[in-house]
């Protein structure tokens, strides 16, 4: 991503169409806000924290997730790196009921726990192998803002 869009310096892939960021300066976005901490710190720092929220920046925004994405997968024979999909693409909402039928919450029931240390619990037992401190830090700017 080394081009620069003219319009609204949006960086680009090397043969990615003009255009398609902001429909060549039509479409103006407001300049987006900087995060704030402790978000900002595991964006753009260089501590062990910070290293370990970037390589798993995924798993971190999934333990904070309530809806999955769902389609109909068409199966290609072989080895695939991608998948196709038929039909519509969809939100799986995680919810069912609201109060866990086996006391064991998990997804958007974790929202509903009153004690945000279990909830931090909880978040680490759905995802496993991240870090509790950085789970507990996000939970709580989460909370705040």
């Amino acid at each position: 991503m080394d081009n620069e869009c003219t319009y609204c310096q949006a960086l680009k892939y090397r043969n990615e169409p003009t255009g398609l960021c902001c429909a060549n300066g039509k479409i103006k976005l407001p300049v987006p806000r900087c995060p704030v901490e402790p978000l900002l710190s595991y964006l753009i720092g260089n501590t062990s924290d910070s290293k370990e929220f970037k390589n798993n920046i995924r798993s971190y925004n999934s333990c904070f997730q309530m809806t999955s994405f769902g389609s109909n997968r068409k199966k290609e024979p072989g080895y695939n790196t991608t998948f196709s999909i038929q039909g519509q693409i969809y939100h799986r909402i995680r919810i069912g009921s609201l109060l866990p039928a086996d006391n064991n919450p998990s997804f958007l029931q974790i929202y509903f726990l009153g004690d945000s240390e279990l909830q931090v619990e909880k978040r680490c037992t759905v995802v496993p192998k991240i870090n509790k401190k950085i789970v507990s830090s996000l939970q709580k700017l989460l909370h705040e803002h």
